[in-house]
């Protein structure tokens, strides 16, 4: 039954392999390797499997997008960037002062 199937399988990729050659054979040489290349990517792409993520166990913990950790890194770089550039460093100290204010609101509506 699988063997069956097998040759099936192959006969019919001989085939599709054999007009897709006849297409390619058509064009002029300028372009048959061009179609050549173009035929392998289509290929390529439309049998690459796609990996769907594994679901998440219902006992793991879930990820934190808080934004607390980023607002703090950002703080570290915006404060040394004031003194550098006074527009840039105040402007990302405001962005990481509001981006920590929530990220403790999270933690506290959380709790």
């Amino acid at each position: 039954m699988a063997d069956r199937r097998q040759r099936e399988l192959d006969a019919q990729i001989e085939d599709l392999t054999q007009r897709l050659v006849e297409v390619v054979n058509k064009a002029g040489s300028e372009h048959r390797q061009d179609l050549r290349e173009y035929a392998i990517d289509l290929l390529r792409e439309g049998t690459e499997v796609v990996d769907v993520p594994p679901a998440r166990p219902v006992g793991a913990p879930r990820p934190s997008n808080n934004p607390l950790g980023l607002g703090l890194l950002l703080l570290l770089v915006g404060l040394p960037l004031s003194l550098l550039f006074a527009p840039l460093g105040i402007g990302l100290v405001l962005v990481a002062g509001m981006m920590c204010t929530w990220g403790l609101v999270m933690v506290v509506l959380r709790r």
